[in-house]
């Protein structure tokens, strides 16, 4: 029987390429979708002095565990404003998706909850993973190019 040898050099290649491109459009798809929830979370967010507004904030960083993309706010009275506080903050405070409520004060009147930072995500959410998938699809075909 013949020895055969197989080059699969360009198999390997084209899929390195790929796995590249993938991982670019999908970097690409979360920075655009933290700017979209920043800017909606900015327009929802309850106006005082204006600090809270002023410190949201967008990161995307490479972790061990992926890409992550992040809008928050590092304000200590924040959470107060996104749950409520007291009996008020609990009977105002709606529950996004399967989060778990968060725990308010008995016998204490409170605040109403003003959630700007969870319905900047949950609204946004279906645009947010179409947002992925186009980005990661055009650095797909910016490698394998199709005839239109």
């Amino acid at each position: 029987m013949a020895d055969m040898e197989y080059d699969l050099s360009e198999i390997t290649k084209g899929s390195e390429e790929a796995v590249r491109a993938i991982y670019v459009g999908t970097k690409k798809g979360i920075s655009k979708s933290t700017t979209i929830i920043k800017r909606d979370a900015v327009r929802l967010c309850p106006v005082d002095t204006g600090r809270l507004r002023q410190s949201i904030a967008r990161e995307v960083t490479d972790t061990d565990n992926g890409i992550v993309g992040v809008v928050g706010t590092n304000v200590e009275y924040a959470p107060y404003v996104e749950y409520g506080t007291g009996e008020r903050g609990a009977a105002s405070n709606p529950i996004f998706g399967e989060e778990e409520p968060v725990s308010h004060s008995a016998g204490v009147r409170g605040q109403v909850a003003q959630p700007f930072l969870r319905p900047a995500f949950y609204n946004n959410e279906q645009k947010v993973k179409d947002m992925i998938m186009r980005s990661i699809e055009e650095e797909l075909l910016k490698m394998f190019p199709m005839n239109r």
